[in-house]
């Protein structure tokens, strides 16, 4: 085997396990995600009163993802999120859930991408009438 040749093995094996190292990258964080999402029913189990670390140790902790346009918590507290499981991206909510001193003060369901959407083209209607 030439020079070119081994240069070119050299090269497709640093394609190789640079794709390799890709795939377990993304499905790390794939994996991370779907660990820290819940189901409506795990969330609807979550009562104010309740404290931060029953409700970890019941839904896990939450991850790292935030809401982009998330709403200012309740004064005085601190919030955990966590997506919703087991339906479609478009159709995904985001569970809030606020501490006060340990304990759980409010809880909030986000609306979905779609009904964001929804929403938004509800106004844009409303606002079209509007106009003389």
């Amino acid at each position: 085997m030439g020079v070119v040749g081994k240069i070119l093995l050299g090269i497709l094996g640093v394609v190789v396990l640079a794709g390799v190292g890709l795939w377990f990258g993304i499905r790390h964080v794939a994996s991370d995600i779907g660990s820290h999402m819940i189901t409506s029913a795990q969330f609807e189990g979550v009562h104010v009163g309740e404290t931060q670390d029953a409700v970890h140790d019941r839904l896990g902790k939450p991850g790292g993802l935030q809401p982009d346009d998330k709403p200012t918590p309740p004064a005085g507290t601190t919030c955990d999120y966590y997506l919703q499981k087991d339906v479609s991206l478009e159709k995904k909510q985001t569970f809030q859930i606020c501490y006060r001193d340990g304990k759980v003060a409010a809880t909030k369901v986000l609306p979905s991408a779609e009904e964001e959407t929804a929403r938004d083209k509800g106004k844009d209607k409303a606002s079209a009438s509007a106009k003389p």
